[in-house]
Formats: structure tokens, sequence, C-alpha cells
């Protein structure tokens, strides 16, 4: 059974004047501050910021679609501008569909949770990285999602609040 580690950043969270650079085509690009305006222009929306409140909510929804789907859920780790899911399944189940169903059903529960439709909270490309062997997943699950400065979780905690409890079953 292959293990994903699946990474889906704020809209927004990561500017083209970022000091460390942009994604653009898939190239990292230096800092470019023109490029940042320009897409502070066409903005349709502020940038979402993963609040406590909304890491909390993004691993009870995570926890939630994966016990009705048959997934497994090793961990998770936020900051504000980012949550990665350690995340596998047994079925034969394309990555890309895991990942885009998964995108979906999160930002229809952060706009339920805000009572906002229409609006954009991920980036348009999540990332994956395929784990290689059992060193690289106890890294992941001991060491790198640990020190992120946010939500920390893995299999074996108590689970926090039900999605219900959050967003409500209507």
């Amino acid at each position: 059974m292959a293990v994903y580690l699946l990474s889906y950043h704020a809209y927004r969270s990561w500017p083209a004047d970022h000091p460390r650079g942009y994604v653009k085509g898939g190239k990292i690009l230096p800092p470019d501050p023109d490029q940042a305006a320009f897409y502070n222009r066409q903005a349709k929306h502020e940038p979402v910021v993963f609040t406590p409140d909304r890491q909390k909510l993004l691993l009870s929804g995570v926890l939630d679609v994966s016990e009705r789907r048959g997934w497994r859920i090793h961990a998770f780790g936020a900051e504000t501008t980012h949550i990665h899911v350690l995340i596998s399944w047994k079925t034969f189940t394309p990555w890309q569909d895991v990942r885009d169903k998964l995108a979906n059903l999160l930002s229809g529960f952060l706009g339920r949770h805000a009572g906002e439709t229409g609006r954009r909270w991920l980036t348009r490309k999540p990332s994956r990285k395929r784990v290689r062997d059992r060193k690289h997943y106890d890294y992941l699950v001991n060491v790198y999602l640990p020190k992120h400065s946010g939500l920390f979780w893995r299999e074996g905690e108590q689970r926090p609040s039900t999605l219900d409890e959050l967003i409500g079953d209507g």
C-alpha cells in the first residue's frame, strides 16, 4: 500500500514577492514584486490564513472524509499557510483523485464554517510526495510534521472534535 504526503496551501498564502521566491508553471522563480502586484490586482478574494480554528476544522474534515471513504490518515501537520496530510488507501484509486476529492471537500467545509460560498480557500494544485520507505515515513511522522508550528495529530492520538460539532450536520 502506497503512502502519500499531500500538501494543501491556503489561497494567496505564498505571494510572488516572497523572499524565497515562488512557483509558476512548475518552476521555482526568484521574488518578483511586479508579478505580486499583478496577482494582487487580479485576486478575487483576500488571502486565507489557516487559524487554529480552521486547522482544527481541516483535521476533523480530513478524518471524517477518510473514515467514510476507507482511507487511512497516519498524521496531519499544519501551519497558518498550509497543511500536510499523510494518507494511504487500499482501493485502486489514482492519487490525483484522492488529492482532488479531499481538496474539494476541505474547501466546502471551510466555506460552510465561514458562511461563505463561491470563495477560493486553497491554491489550485495541491502537491503530493510518495513516501519512499519506512525511514522516510518515520521521519515525516516523528520529525517533519511535529515541527510545524500549528496543529499536529498522529494515528493513535485522541480524535479532535467531530466535523458535525464544528459546522453542524445540515
